[in-house]
């Protein structure tokens, strides 16, 4: 991320932790409860490929840990975030201080990344900085990642936000593998994507995951 637009993220959160404390306010997720329902979509991924290891990139609070665990997935988790104070709250996890797209940690199963390409940058283009780090992500991942974004397709878009276009996206995703899945179907102004490494195709049929 370029200098100062990562310098403007780290304000703008470390600003929300002060007002809010932890809670979903100081991660702009909006009302309680609308994380979970992004967690969900991120969860289906992760157990649908039976991963046992995990990167959360963007991690917050790590409240994804928690999420999984109450779920029964006891698989081994990691958080990577650029916001320090966000870490300090992250009590107990595996979570490092890092940039996924210059990220050197090791491959995981699945990578996943909520609320994190949401904001509008100011000193490089969005798309090339989601392509980055959605590429990192793919090039750490043993079986699949899942992103999610606010949708294009609404009635309005907040200036300082980032819509991205779904049809984007896809292009993101065909560059990625021949195997992925776009999901616009759990809240009216955002999507997912999910990008699995395995695309391979006897017969022409994806083998089951």
């Amino acid at each position: 991320m370029d200098p100062a637009d990562r310098a403007a993220y780290v304000e703008r959160y470390e600003r929300r932790l002060r007002e809010h404390g932890r809670s979903p306010e100081a991660l702009g997720w909006g009302k309680p409860g609308r994380e979970h329902v992004r967690f969900e979509v991120m969860a289906e991924v992760i157990e649908e490929v039976g991963a046992e290891s995990v990167l959360d990139v963007g991690c917050g609070f790590g409240d994804l840990h928690d999420f999984l665990r109450a779920r029964g997935w006891a698989g081994r988790y990691r958080g990577i975030d650029i916001v320090p104070g966000l870490l300090k709250e992250a009590r107990g996890l595996d979570v490092e201080l890092a940039d996924v797209s210059s990220y050197r940690g090791e491959p995981v199963d699945v990578a996943v990344a909520s609320g994190v390409f949401n904001a509008r940058l100011d000193g490089e283009d969005n798309r090339e900085h989601i392509t980055r780090s959605v590429t990192r992500m793919f090039e750490l991942s043993r079986r699949a990642v899942c992103v999610d974004f606010m949708s294009t397709h609404v009635d309005f878009e907040h200036p300082d936000a980032w819509h991205t276009d779904p049809a984007w996206a896809l292009a993101l995703a065909r560059s990625l593998s021949k195997r992925f899945r776009l999901r616009h179907d759990y809240m009216p102004f955002e999507f997912a994507l999910a990008v699995y490494r395995d695309d391979e195709h006897p017969g022409n049929v994806f083998a089951p995951l």
